[in-house]
């Protein structure tokens, strides 16, 4: 069975930063090569966008997202009414620990029992059923 991620806002702006750490470019290769079936939602590729454009100008962020999207067979993903009801429910319990966007992406991560990739530290503590796989950087 091919393996199936979640990526976070970070995995994408790492992978885009000046120096992106090696195990990020690895599973990003991993993606690319087809060897990992890869999610990311919709919201999350906006985040990155953003994140990117205060860095590097819009130009870039449009570019490097526009290239991630043709270049990487990444399916995005939408809200729906179970994804916006469990997320609800994770931002309830988590108000002060998780945002908007990493209780949409770990509600779904959680539905469809998807290996959640992030480079934020502590959701093992917060979430010890959500399959995890955290980057340094």
């Amino acid at each position: 069975m091919m393996k199936r991620a979640c990526l976070d806002t970070g995995i994408i702006t790492q992978f885009y930063s000046k120096e992106p750490p090696k195990s990020i470019l690895d599973f990003m290769n991993s993606i690319k090569a087809g060897k990992i079936e890869a999610y990311a939602l919709s919201p999350i590729i906006v985040e990155a966008f953003y994140h990117i454009c205060n860095l590097k100008g819009k130009a870039s962020a449009e570019t490097m997202i526009a290239t991630l999207l043709k270049t990487y067979p990444i399916k995005i993903v939408n809200l729906n009414q179970s994804l916006i009801f469990k997320a609800g429910i994770l931002k309830c319990q988590y108000r002060t620990e998780l945002s908007y966007n990493d209780c949409y992406a770990i509600a779904f991560s959680l539905n469809k029992k998807v290996t959640f990739h992030t480079t934020e530290k502590n959701l093992n503590r917060i979430l010890p059923t959500l399959k995890l796989k955290t980057y340094k950087f």
